[in-house]
C-alpha cells in the first residue's frame, strides 16, 4: 500500500454562489426577487444607513408591491451574537417567512445568521461555529440546511458576503471573531446597484474597497487555491488597483464604481471557487473582535507586514499580480516583480489615507493583547491556507513590528 496523499490540501471543494444581479437600477427589482422566492412578509436586516435613504427606497418598493416588513436596524460593524439573536426574535415575533438584508457584510452576515438559527431550533448562533478543533465537518453533520430565503441588497463594494457561505460574526464572550455556516447558507439572490453602492462615504468606500483587495491577494496566494479562482482573482486585483483610487475620491465616476462592484463579488465568488483567506484576515478577524474597528480598515493596515511575511513562499504568485495589475516586469527578476507588487500597495494605501501599522495608536491594540488573537487564529481556518505554516512566535513577531 502507498501514500496517494501528495499534496496537503489533495482535494479541494466548491461552495454553491447564488444567483447574482448586478447593473444600474438592480434594485428596483427586490420585490420581483421576494415574489419569486415566496417571501410575503420580509425582515429587513441592516445597520439604518443614516442619511442615504436607502432603506426608505427599499422598504417602498417592498410595500408599493404588497411585500410587508418588519426591520431590525441596529446591526453594527462586526455584527455581534446578540444582535443575530435579536434580529431572530423579531423574525419570530413578527412571524416574517424571509429576509432581506439591506447593507454591507454586517448586514448580510447577521441575515445569514437568522436563518441558520432559524433552521435549527433557535439555538444560539455560537452553536453553529465552524473551527479547526472540534473539526467543522463534524460538527457540520448535525446542522440543519437553511430553509428561509434571503434577498441581499449590497451597499458597499468590499465583502463578496453576498455570495459567500459563511457569515463572519463577533463572539463576544470568547472575545473572537467566528465564522458561522450551515448547508445552504448563501444568498437565494444577491442585488448588486452601483447606484446604491456610490452612496458609500470616502472612508468607508477605501476600507470596503481594501477588503476586496485582500479578499483577492489573499485568496490568490492561499495554498488552498485551484485554478478555478485563478483568473477570478488576477482580474478581481486588476480592477480594484485600477479603480479604487477614482472610486474613493470620486464615487460618481460611474466606470469605476460599477468596476468595483464586479470586483467585490468577484472576490467573493472566488473563494467559494476552493480558495480561501490567511494571514491577514486570520489577525484582522481577531483585532477586529477586541477593539471593534472596520474589518477592510484592519485587514489595509495589517497588509505589508503580513505579506511580507508570505513572500518568500508565494514569489510567483505575487509577481504575477504585479503583471495583472500593468506593471511591465520583463526587465525584472521574479523576486524584484514581487517586490514591486508591495510598492504599490504601499504607494496605494497613502492614496487611500491609510496608515500601514501603528495599531496601539489607531485601534488601542496593547502587547498583552497579542496571545488572545493568535491563539484564536491557531483554530481559524486563514491559519491553514496561508503560505507560511501557522507558527505561534512569529505571529507574535508580526504583531509587535506592526504595534
Amino acid at each position: 500500500m502507498f501514500n496517494k496523499q501528495i499534496y496537503q490540501f489533495p482535494i479541494l471543494y466548491t461552495n454553491p454562489i447564488p444567483k447574482i444581479a448586478l447593473g444600474w437600477g438592480a434594485h428596483e427589482t427586490v420585490a420581483d426577487e421576494c415574489k419569486e422566492a415566496g417571501i410575503k412578509k420580509a425582515l429587513m436586516i441592516t445597520s439604518g444607513l443614516k442619511g442615504t435613504g436607502i432603506v426608505d427606497e427599499i422598504q417602498g418598493i417592498l410595500n408599493h408591491n404588497g411585500i410587508s416588513t418588519e426591520k431590525y436596524d441596529k446591526v453594527t460593524s462586526n455584527p455581534k451574537e446578540y444582535e443575530v439573536m435579536a434580529a431572530y426574535q423579531t423574525f419570530k415575533d413578527s412571524q416574517c417567512d424571509g429576509v432581506v438584508t439591506v447593507g454591507g457584510g454586517s448586514s448580510i452576515d447577521t441575515g445569514k445568521g437568522v436563518r441558520v438559527v432559524d433552521a435549527n431550533g433557535g439555538k444560539d448562533v455560537t452553536n453553529f461555529i465552524a473551527y479547526l478543533d472540534p473539526p467543522w465537518m463534524e460538527t457540520l453533520k448535525k446542522v440543519k440546511p437553511c430553509t428561509i430565503p434571503q434577498i441581499s441588497v449590497v451597499t458597499t463594494s468590499g465583502t463578496g458576503a453576498e455570495v459567500t457561505s459563511w457569515a463572519a460574526i463577533s463572539y463576544t464572550k470568547a472575545r473572537a471573531k467566528v465564522l458561522v455556516s450551515a448547508p445552504n447558507i448563501p444568498s437565494t439572490i444577491a442585488i448588486i446597484d452601483p447606484l446604491l453602492v456610490r452612496l458609500q462615504p470616502k472612508n468607508i468606500a477605501a476600507w470596503t474597497g481594501f477588503d476586496a483587495l485582500a479578499h483577492g491577494f489573499e485568496a490568490f496566494v492561499t495554498k488552498v487555491q485551484g485554478p478555478y479562482a485563478y483568473g477570478i482573482l488576477l482580474r478581481a486585483v486588476e480592477l480594484i488597483y485600477q479603480n479604487l483610487r477614482e472610486f474613493t475620491s470620486n464615487r460618481m465616476n460611474h466606470t469605476a464604481c460599477e468596476r468595483m462592484c464586479w470586483a467585490s463579488t468577484m472576490g467573493g465568488i472566488a473563494i467559494g471557487f476552493a480558495a480561501g483567506a490567511g494571514i491577514v484576515h486570520g489577525l484582522g478577524h481577531q483585532i477586529s473582535a477586541l477593539k471593534d474597528c472596520h474589518h477592510g480598515h484592519i485587514n489595509a493596515v495589517l497588509t505589508l507586514a503580513g505579506e511580507r511575511y508570505n513572500q518568500p513562499a508565494a514569489l510567483d504568485k505575487f509577481a504575477a499580480m504585479t503583471r495583472a495589475m500593468g506593471i511591465d516586469t520583463r526587465n525584472m527578476t521574479e523576486w524584484q516583480a514581487a517586490d514591486r507588487w508591495f510598492d504599490e500597495i504601499e504607494q496605494l494605501l497613502k492614496d487611500l489615507e491609510i496608515t500601514p501599522g501603528q495599531l496601539n495608536k489607531q485601534f488601542g491594540l496593547e502587547e498583552k493583547d497579542f496571545d488572545h488573537i493568535v491563539k484564536i487564529y491557531s483554530n481559524d481556518f486563514c491559519s491553514q491556507g496561508n503560505p507560511k505554516e501557522f507558527n505561534y512566535d512569529e505571529c507574535i513577531n508580526i504583531l509587535k513590528s506592526v504595534l
